[in-house]
């Protein structure tokens, strides 16, 4: 039954004294859905950056009359629904001969599991986490408080994951260092060759102010992440698919990325104003530890040129200048 039904009554909250709050609306549309998602993204942001007591509570009253998480992941079991990342996965799987007849299931880690699709694809053994579980079999636990190396066995060793899925839940992080921390975490799971599939909102790459899709990509790679962006991928407008083996850590990749995120954050400001996106400020601030022993640069620091390169540098100009000037007088 709906809690609509459930609810007291109008006249029973006035005369017991009770604040009336309208209960959201079933979620029956795209439409409707993206609003409570985006709504929801929008406030946990500010709930997450804000220091006032007052403007907390203003966003706990915004988060309750949209429904809070229940409705949050009312929205993202039907956004699923219409974009299956499971069947995409499952497919991925046989493709690699991972999953097939005759061979162990492959241990498969879901993290933010909205739905029980994955629990539910036949020949795949999943352990699926999220911060909110809405069903029995899905683990209520905080991604990143799980020790690296995959799961614990009954001897005390850890097993690695063969494939591990986290699908429309970097964007959900609301610090661009912790999306960093999961991504290291991510790879902490794997074991060398096993799978990870990341899927993002579009407008988080396209719109971004600091990333691109390739830079991004760079950015998987810097953690062991490799990126296969020849796979075949579901075809959509709105959402970016990403196919990872993983190995270990790519310091060069990790440069680049810092280096493009310096080169966009730099220039952002001298660009038109233009209509901010919902994924305007998706980031991931990468550097210090990437894993495995792989270290760089905390953020990305412009090299600047010594004395000796300068004035080599500027010898070269003067013989250029004098050796054109010889062609024009000759």
């Amino acid at each position: 039954t709906h809690p609509r039904t459930l609810a007291p009554s109008r006249k029973h909250c006035l005369r017991m004294g009770l604040s009336i709050v309208p209960l959201p609306k079933r979620i029956k549309s795209r439409k409707h859905a993206r609003k409570v998602t985006s709504e929801y993204h929008r406030i946990t942001e500010r709930l997450h950056h804000t220091t006032s007591s007052d403007e907390r509570a203003k966003c706990a009253e915004e988060l309750q009359a949209i429904g809070g998480v229940d409705a949050y992941q009312q929205a993202s079991q039907f956004n699923t629904a219409l974009h299956s990342t499971s069947r995409w996965v499952a497919r991925r799987l046989r493709a690699h001969g991972v999953l097939a007849a005759g061979k162990p299931a492959p241990r498969v880690l879901e993290i933010g599991a909205i739905n029980t699709q994955l629990l539910d694809t036949p020949g795949l053994h999943v352990r699926a986490l999220d911060l909110n579980s809405q069903d029995a079999r899905i683990e209520q636990r905080d991604f990143l408080t799980l020790p690296l190396g995959g799961a614990l066995e009954a001897s005390g060793a850890s097993r690695p994951y063969d494939a591990l899925v986290c699908s429309m839940v970097l964007n959900c992080v609301p610090d661009a260092r912790r999306r960093f921390d999961m991504l290291v975490c991510m790879r902490g799971q794997l074991r060398v060759g096993g799978l990870c599939f990341v899927v993002l909102p579009g407008s988080c790459l396209a719109h971004s102010h600091t990333l691109t899709h390739d830079s991004f990509a760079d950015c998987l790679r810097g953690v062991g992440l490799a990126p296969d962006l020849a796979a075949e991928t579901p075809a959509s407008a709105k959402l970016a698919y990403f196919e990872c083996a993983a190995g270990l850590p790519d310091s060069a990749a990790a440069l680049r990325f810092q280096r493009a995120r310096h080169e966009r954050r730099s220039g952002h400001g001298s660009q038109p104003p233009r209509r901010k996106s919902r994924g305007a400020d998706f980031d991931v601030d990468l550097g210090g530890a990437l894993g495995f022993g792989e270290r760089i640069g905390r953020s990305f620091e412009a090299l600047q040129p010594s004395r000796a390169q300068k004035e080599q540098r500027a010898a070269r100009a003067e013989f250029l200048r004098q050796l054109k000037e010889e062609k024009l007088n000759g």
